[in-house]
């Protein structure tokens, strides 16, 4: 026989995978052990509800004095050339100088959380998921979505999708999460009294966070409801958020920011293919634009007559009026003129949108800065980061001085959207090199898929990692909890040793 392998048969048949050795079959879904079904057919307080923050363009919103939708479809009588201009009115921030950002455009409002996004094209209705694929995994884990019937056998919700108006600035919402969080504490707080007579229960959150919902996040998790200092400084990093937060998972979240805010607020953005091009002036409203675009430091944003000097400085104002970008193109006029109908003066209209502009990037500036100082959060949060690594993704563009064109000179491994290094935050694009890396942001775990943006969460890889991270990984307060739950359970609470890490030595009869 010297010179042959002899592969034997089982009896389930030559091509299966079943006690062989050399099978390198992959597949796409996982078996799930009894013990881990159990953890999602578990309802109790021993495990935490989950939260689930999505990202840019991923709540529906209506105008509450008019009724109407302002976004939710796509259709190209979204454009210019919807009635009286209106939709454009409705979708960008109301501009004013002398008014804060917090307090422009209190007329519109999220109302729902987006699954599914309608996009009318002519004679061509297309429904594109969004973020269903996220909750139906989630769904599928044992969470019970707030807003659905409840199941059979279920006595209370468990899965909350907080939807907020994601064109507004992001300390202002992470203060509306804040809010959020109470109400539904204060629910579970009542249920947990009412089935387990335990009064006051320190119900503490999972949060599962998309993209820009990473950020928000991210900043709510360090800073609470806390406001950016309106002197320029940064807040105090008090980790307020952690008092009701264990575990962040953060999925394709533009964690050092991302080039295409910058190519979208001097080009416009198309969200769909046949769908309308949404102009710069539009998109220059939005506070969080700004608050997306690449970190000073990571040369995303060159000139191309000096590509090994400074970076570009996008947070200066000066920077987009000298190279006419955006708010300060000249030619936005036109849809200035639409955005502001009282105004009748080109200078004034220029004026109020400059001024809108340094707000934005203002803020923007401060809130980045803010989100790099480096510090661990307590013991008791764990962050997981769930990154894409697969497709081409814009690393850098260089800018012509005397015309502000720009042109993309490098692509990277990322979603297609968010390049890997902005989703780890590794500093070590600055420049300076180490083996090991270099990050603001302490992850507990991290994972890298190969899928683009909106396709990790449809990836099986994540399904069982991020049930995983959720269902079976304790947290150090669930940890705490679960060795009380053990110790009442075997009622033998002296003889038993925790050894942590959810590990029990049990010494006694």
């Amino acid at each position: 026989m010297a010179g042959y392998i002899v592969v034997a048969c089982c009896t389930t048949g030559c091509n299966s995978s079943l006690g062989s050795y050399q099978s390198g079959e992959v597949l796409d879904a996982p078996l799930r052990t009894n013990i881990v079904q159990q953890c999602a057919d578990y309802e109790g307080m021993l495990r935490n509800p989950v939260i689930v923050v999505h990202g840019f363009l991923g709540s529906k919103l209506k105008n509450t004095v008019t009724g109407s939708k302002v976004w939710g479809s796509v259709s190209p009588m979204d454009s210019l050339f919807g009635p009286n201009n209106q939709h454009l009115r409705d979708l960008a921030i109301n501009m004013a100088k002398g008014s804060k950002l917090a307090e422009l455009d209190t007329d519109v409002e999220s109302y729902a959380f987006l699954e599914m996004v309608n996009v009318q094209l002519p004679g061509i209705p297309i429904r594109v998921n969004v973020y269903e694929d996220l909750l139906n995994i989630l769904r599928e884990s044992g969470y019970v979505q707030y807003g659905k019937p409840l199941p059979t056998g279920k006595h209370f919700y468990s899965l909350f999708p907080f939807y907020y108006d994601w064109r507004r600035d992001l300390p202002y919402n992470a203060a509306r999460l804040h809010d959020y969080i109470l109400e539904k504490r204060r629910y579970l707080q009542s249920k947990y009294q009412e089935l387990y007579g335990l009064k006051n229960y320190d119900v503490q959150f999972d949060i599962v966070a998309h993209s820009m919902g990473g950020l928000l996040s991210r900043y709510y998790l360090r800073y609470g409801n806390t406001d950016l200092p309106t002197n320029g400084s940064l807040p105090e990093l008090t980790w307020s958020g952690s008092k009701y937060i264990d575990k962040l998972l953060i999925i394709g979240t533009p964690n050092a920011g991302y080039l295409d805010t910058c190519l979208e607020l001097i080009n416009g953005l198309r969200v769909a293919p046949g769908a309308p091009n949404y102009p710069p002036a539009v998109l220059g409203t939005f506070a969080t634009y700004y608050q997306m675009m690449p970190v000073y430091g990571f040369r995303s944003v060159l000139y191309e007559d000096d590509l090994h000097g400074a970076e570009v400085d996008i947070f200066d104002p000066e920077t987009w009026i000298m190279l006419k970008w955006g708010l300060a193109d000249p030619g936005q006029d036109k849809i200035l003129r639409i955005l502001l109908p009282k105004i009748n003066d080109p200078a004034k209209r220029r004026e109020i949108a400059l001024d809108h502009l340094a707000k934005c990037l203002k803020r923007a500036k401060q809130f980045t800065a803010a989100m790099q100082v480096k510090a661990a959060p307590p013991a008791d949060v764990a962050m997981f980061l769930f990154a894409g690594d697969a497709v081409e993704t814009r690393r850098t563009a260089v800018v012509n001085r005397q015309t502000g064109k720009i042109r993309v000179t490098e692509y990277g491994p990322g979603d297609g959207k968010i390049l890997t290094s902005s989703a780890y935050f590794d500093l070590r694009e600055d420049g300076y090199w180490t083996p090991f890396l270099r990050s603001p942001i302490s992850w507990r775990g991290t994972f890298l898929l190969h899928a683009a943006h909106m396709g990790i969460t449809k990836s099986s890889t994540f399904n069982s990692n991020a049930s995983f991270c959720l269902l079976v990984t304790p947290s150090v307060k669930q940890d705490q909890r679960d060795k009380k739950s053990l110790e009442n359970h075997l009622r033998i609470p002296g003889n038993i040793e925790y050894l942590g890490d959810g590990i029990f030595n049990h010494s006694g009869p």
